[in-house]
């Protein structure tokens, strides 16, 4: 029981120290920042676990009891200081979120791809409202799918850091197989971008992939007519 207590005591300690190593010598050595730091802290927390069972297993009871008791107000101490620290970083980045969003305009955006089996979508038509705080699509998905859909707020602020990357791409030359299209409040609209090139535009069609993986299972699908398929075959083509 004292090893165990021993153990339980400690690990928090060995974790957040693992942690610290993890932050400062696993991620500067190119490995990935998350799975870098959490591997650092359950290594060390486990180790530390077994040291201080082994050390309290074989300690007089008195001593081992005084060693697991500053071990705990330690490891307590550190759980609350990472649960606050938790907490207030969640809450600065609900407000830095808050802030962005609220500097989103109404906008209207369409993007579409020559590849009518493109996943998960061909076309993509999406408005977003500041007035009624709705965001809309409509999709036209593999094999002949059409969705109704609606996105969430991190969506909407994507979409929009999106077209505004891609404002700053360079015209692509030659034959297109991506264009977009977008409309922003009291801006004048630009139709028929070629989407084929830049980083602008690979981070718009991602995050407008990210909208519609997201939200699939809430959104309104059933096989697009006759006249949606040519509609989008005549979009793509023109």
């Amino acid at each position: 029981m004292r090893a165990i207590a021993g153990a339980l005591s400690a690990a928090p300690i060995g974790f957040a120290a693992g942690a610290f190593l993890g932050g400062r010598y696993l991620v500067v050595q190119g490995g990935s920042p998350g799975s870098g730091i959490l591997l650092g802290a359950l290594v060390v927390a486990l180790l530390a676990a077994i040291a201080m069972g082994i050390v309290t297993a074989y300690l007089p009871p008195k001593p081992a009891r005084m060693t697991t008791i500053v071990a705990g107000g330690i490891s307590f101490a550190i759980l609350v200081y990472m649960v606050q620290d938790f907490v207030v970083h969640r809450v600065e980045r609900a407000r830095a979120f808050d802030a962005a969003y609220a500097r989103v305009p109404s906008f209207e955006l369409k993007l579409t791809s020559a590849d009518q089996q493109r996943r998960p979508f061909s076309v993509l038509a999406f408005e977003a409202d500041r007035e009624s705080d709705t965001r809309a699509y409509e999709a036209l998905r593999p094999k002949g799918w059409f969705c109704r859909g609606g996105g969430r707020p991190a969506d909407a602020l994507a979409l929009y850091r999106g077209i505004r990357a891609a404002e700053e791409d360079q015209a692509a030359e030659g034959p297109c197989r991506r264009r977009a299209t977008w409309r922003i409040a009291d801006e004048e609209s630009v139709t028929q971008r070629c989407a084929d090139e830049g980083d602008g535009f690979t981070a718009l069609f991602a995050a407008a992939d990210e909208m519609i993986d997201s939200t699939q299972r809430y959104a309104s699908c059933r096989k697009a007519t006759d006249l949606q398929l040519r509609q989008a075959a005549d979009t793509i083509e023109s």
